[in-house]
């Protein structure tokens, strides 16, 4: 899986994956406020630069995320996200069962976006979903 990494932050880490042509945008620890959404932002200058529209989010070692940031996510990044032309992003997310109900509720409210955002339990599955794509 050769990757080229774009940022190795203390928070996150931004690559690129060759084999599957996507963004991997993966989450170390948790953030929350402005420290998230400078990661996000970051990730979405990137996406802005590659001109990607494949897009892999590991957020298997976050349990669970801010409400604030979630509402932020969905109103104010995603259309930006998808205005810099992700079509496809798939999100890797951890084994609890918070964190699996809480991505289950993201991606039952992105279902009339034009943006294909599914969940896979491990980055295997996601790079292989990806990969079709």
């Amino acid at each position: 899986m050769p990757q080229q990494v774009h940022v190795d932050a203390e928070n996150y880490t931004i690559e690129v994956d060759d084999d599957v042509g996507a963004i991997v945008h993966t989450w170390d620890r948790f953030a929350s406020g402005e420290e998230f959404r400078d990661g996000c932002n970051e990730l979405l200058a990137f996406i802005r630069e590659r001109d990607e529209s494949k897009l892999i989010i590991d957020t298997s070692g976050i349990q669970a995320h801010d409400e604030a940031d979630k509402q932020w996510l969905q109103e104010e990044w995603m259309p930006k996200e998808i205005e810099a032309g992700t079509e496809y992003s798939v999100s890797v997310t951890s084994d609890s069962a918070i964190s699996r109900t809480e991505m289950e509720t993201f991606v039952d409210q992105t279902a009339d976006l034009p943006i294909t955002y599914v969940l896979a339990g491990d980055m295997a599955e996601a790079r292989e979903w990806i990969a079709e794509q």
